[in-house]
């Protein structure tokens, strides 16, 4: 891993493949060319693509949070230089929040690969806590510290002699990324707030980072509780526009080694663009789920029918008139030409329309016409 995560990093990392990888395979969806489907989609079953096939080095659109495979989109990167400015401040505590499946995870991962190799950090991948307790037994674990048979002062203890002793031997303060942050109960929070009155002589000891939907900002509006205000920065990620949809999903196939205009049509990957809500997780599946159908048929291109058949199998509809071009451009009169016989009486301006004419030669014949409507 390009950056240590403590504890439950040796737990993924004990519980991964051959490649060392702590991804979670999605379930691969009965195909029609599958026969009997009762077996699709089992954890036990062998990947059923082929990637080479489409001259991909691996599979382009993972499930699981891929920081090679980063898309620097202007959400994700504004969300990511607030995280480091507020770092920077020492303040006290970061939100990073947005709809589920846009990347907030992949925010917090990039950050910290961006952090010195001496910055101490735990990471809590589901922060679900109601009491101080369970969030203290979290960060006790990460650490790698006891955490079971302890009473709640004994975990605060723990915990805060862990934080002041690593102040007093460095120079940064303890990152604490909290993910799934929305779980987190009010005396849970308090407890995080308590936490960051730990100081040295340097200052805090604690700068936490908040990975959450958008239900916890709703919760710490200034005012209603105590621990709302110290969150200095709250930054949202946002969906992907069309347009930038359609650049995630080239540069995924890029990272994988493919070349994008050679692997998924440019009308199916507008199609998915304009279908996928510009969630990210949503473009990771429809765009895999359209490649394994058309690995299926024997097709060396995903195109339009099968981003469609992929489409509806995970209930989305395609947006009708989307990004999507016409086959066939549709020419339509324009609208000067339209109206100018209706204004060919109006003197001056009809004289204006026609003067075009009058300088290709056939000046002559406009003048009775011109007489005529005097």
């Amino acid at each position: 891993m390009p950056f240590p995560f403590g504890k439950f990093a040796k737990v993924c990392a004990a519980r991964a493949d051959a490649n060392s990888s702590c991804e979670v395979a999605a379930a691969r969806p009965p195909m029609k060319h599958d026969g009997d489907g009762s077996r699709a989609g089992t954890e036990d079953e062998e990947p059923g693509v082929d990637w080479s096939h489409f001259g991909l080095d691996r599979p382009p659109f993972r499930a699981a949070v891929d920081p090679d495979s980063y898309f620097p989109s202007p959400s994700h990167e504004a969300a990511i230089a607030a995280v480091a400015d507020g770092f920077a401040r020492r303040d006290p505590a970061v939100l990073v929040d947005g709809p589920p499946g846009v990347g907030k995870s992949l925010v917090a991962r990039k950050w910290l690969e961006h952090l010195l190799s001496d910055v101490p950090r735990v990471v809590v991948p589901n922060a679900r806590a109601e009491r101080p307790a369970e969030l203290l037994q979290a960060i006790l674990f990460d650490l790698g510290k006891p955490y079971q048979g302890l009473t709640e002062q004994e975990l605060r203890l723990a915990a805060t002699a862990h934080l002041l002793d690593v102040a007093a031997e460095g120079s940064y303060p303890t990152v604490l990324v909290l993910d799934e942050a929305q779980h987190l109960g009010p005396a849970a929070l308090e407890e995080l707030r308590l936490l960051g009155n730990l100081e040295t002589r340097r200052g805090a000891v604690l700068f936490a980072l908040l990975v959450a939907q958008p239900a916890l900002r709703e919760a710490l509006r200034p005012g209603s509780e105590p621990f709302a205000q110290r969150v200095a920065v709250r930054a949202a990620v946002e969906p992907l526009t069309p347009a930038e949809s359609a650049d995630y999903l080239r540069h995924q196939l890029r990272a994988a080694g493919g070349e994008p205009e050679k692997v998924i049509d440019a009308e199916a990957v507008s199609l998915l663009a304009g279908a996928c809500g510009g969630v990210p997780r949503v473009l990771n599946r429809s765009a895999a789920l359209a490649l394994e159908l058309a690995a299926g048929a024997g097709a060396e291109q995903a195109d339009v029918e099968a981003a469609l058949e992929a489409l509806d199998r995970l209930g989305l509809a395609a947006e009708p008139g989307g990004p999507a071009e016409p086959a066939d451009p549709v020419l339509l009169p324009h609208p000067a030409r339209a109206v100018e016989p209706a204004r060919a009486g109006r003197g001056k301006p009809a004289d204006a329309a026609g003067g075009d004419e009058a300088a290709a030669g056939r000046g002559p014949k406009d003048k009775p016409s011109r007489k005529r409507t005097a």
